[in-house]
């Protein structure tokens, strides 16, 4: 008889580990020292691993490079197992706990670095030496979840839920402050507790509050009003190119970076908002791992086909129903908070800045609670898919033809044949109708790169002329585009208007 889900037990490294994750999160890979914990796993739970795993290997078989594929889709596969087999060893949700003292950690760094630089903290978006803002709108959400629907002290408790309110403020990212409101909702639908649901309340007027007195609070609340995706639509747009250029089998697990990155930067590791570093040698044959598509669907459907994106959502599916089921609090705020984060950012890919890792350690404790598998999984995964894959389905029903706009492009001039990639100069007059615009030249081959985007204002001027001068791919054949957007970001990735031209490189 499995052990039941209060019976799990939490070593001291698995404490120390938790602790140290969040400031130090390249110590994640550790958890793959939790692999065996698999084993103690229920029949139908293992059985949805390998499932997993198997969509996860056979799209990479038939990549163009399926060695290099295979192993780096078996490489997250395992990162996820380890993880899992965490949350295997746990049984219980209230065992993240300790990831709070790392998350203080990190709130108690932002706030000193952003007061050594002189940053006004109510005013201006909370810095980190090596997080961005979104990662720390993430902790600050997490933070609040485990002070809410945690177990421990209720001092502790209060200061996590209360330096998680701050930091959600103080960072002033819409993805994480949806993902919090809908996680406290989830958690608060589950345990239907009058002292939690009247500390949820607590919280929503406490932040409420706050928002009306402090300036950065005016600044998020105009910007969760605005909708804007804040560039995703280009981004979307790319990785489509990618899904098109790979659409059974995808680019392979850890390679969409080298799609999506600019022709003129061959590897970029980011390490910070202030700015990036060069890849180490031994990262260059990846281009840059971490450029991601920003909406978890398009990342998998670009990475794996169809069958890894199917594969992913059932196991999804399948821990997010059965942490609602198992009236699991903390585990069902986290699992569909971080789900409703990935609409725009990457929460689920390993390794991460510590959220990933609670993700999937969360799943890992509903999975050993998992002893059959139901018709409810696939289709709380499907539901789930199809809510978070709106770039891909918004795309796909705009039957609409955008309008070229009359007279857009009055002139181009652009070399057909050129002896390098670098120094690619184009000359171009748009006369556009009053407003502003933003204009992104893309080198497509198989998938389609950005190599330089620019902003237009025709409020005053109708009739702008534009010189460029710019490092294009490396290829014998490429074409090369001219996208014109609304200045506005949205989640349509289709362009007002589309100019096509073809470049060769002289032998």
């Amino acid at each position: 008889m499995s052990e039941s889900p209060e019976a799990g037990s939490s070593p001291l490294w698995h404490r120390v580990w938790l602790a140290f994750l969040a400031p130090l999160y390249f110590i994640s890979p550790l958890s793959l020292l939790s692999l065996p914990r698999l084993q103690a796993l229920p029949r139908s739970a293992k059985g949805l691993l390998l499932l997993y795993a198997l969509s996860q290997q056979l799209p990479a078989l038939f990549t163009s490079a399926p060695v290099e594929a295979s192993l780096l889709a078996l490489a997250r596969t395992l990162l996820m197992g380890g993880l899992i087999g965490v949350g295997v060893m746990w049984r219980r949700s209230d065992r993240l706990m300790p990831l709070g003292i790392g998350l203080i950690v990190v709130f108690v760094t932002a706030v000193v670095v952003s007061i050594i630089n002189g940053v006004p903290l109510l005013s201006t978006r909370l810095s980190h030496p090596y997080m961005t803002s979104i990662t720390l709108g993430l902790a600050g959400a997490i933070s609040l979840w485990l002070g809410l629907f945690g177990r421990g002290p209720r001092l502790w408790r209060v200061v996590l839920g209360g330096a998680g309110l701050a930091v959600l403020l103080l960072s002033a990212s819409r993805g994480p402050l949806l993902a919090a409101v809908v996680g406290v909702g989830a958690g608060v639908l589950v345990r239907a507790n009058r002292q939690v649901a009247l500390g949820a309340v607590a919280a929503v007027v406490a932040f409420a509050a706050a928002v009306q007195s402090v300036p950065i609070g005016h600044a998020l609340f105009t910007r969760v009003l605005q909708g804007d995706t804040n560039g995703r639509d280009l981004i979307w747009a790319n990785t489509l190119s990618a899904v098109q250029s790979a659409p059974l089998s995808g680019v392979g697990s850890y390679l969409l970076g080298k799609h999506l990155q600019p022709p003129s930067v061959y590897c970029e590791l980011w390490i910070g908002p202030n700015g990036t570093l060069t890849c180490p040698a031994w990262v260059q044959n990846l281009g840059s791992p971490w450029l991601i598509a920003h909406n978890g669907p398009l990342q998998q459907l670009a990475e794996t086909g169809p069958i890894g994106l199917m594969g992913l959502f059932l196991l999804i599916g399948s821990v997010l129903f059965t942490a609602f089921s198992s009236r699991d609090a903390l585990g069902s705020a986290v699992l569909t908070g971080l789900l409703v984060a990935t609409a725009t950012d990457n929460t689920l890919l390993v390794p991460s800045p510590f959220f990933a890792e609670a993700f999937w350690m969360i799943a890992g404790v509903q999975l050993a609670r998992m002893h059959g598998f139901r018709a409810a999984h696939g289709l709380t995964g499907a539901l789930t898919l199809a809510a978070l894959a709106f770039p891909v389905w918004a795309s796909a029903m705009d039957a609409r033809s955008k309008v070229n706009l009359p007279g857009a492009l009055q002139f181009i001039q652009a070399p057909g044949q050129v002896s390098s990639p670098e120094k690619y100069a184009t000359y171009s007059t748009w006369r556009l109708p009053p407003g502003q615009y933003r204009l992104i030249l893309r080198s497509c081959v198989k998938s389609c790169a950005p190599v330089r985007l620019m902003s237009l204002d025709t409020r005053d001027q109708q009739e702008v002329s534009l010189e460029t001068n710019d490092t294009i791919r490396n290829v014998p054949v490429q074409k090369l585009q001219w996208q014109l957007y609304p200045a506005s970001a949205g989640a349509d990735t289709i362009p007002l208007a589309t100019y096509e031209w073809s470049v060769r490189l002289k032998p």
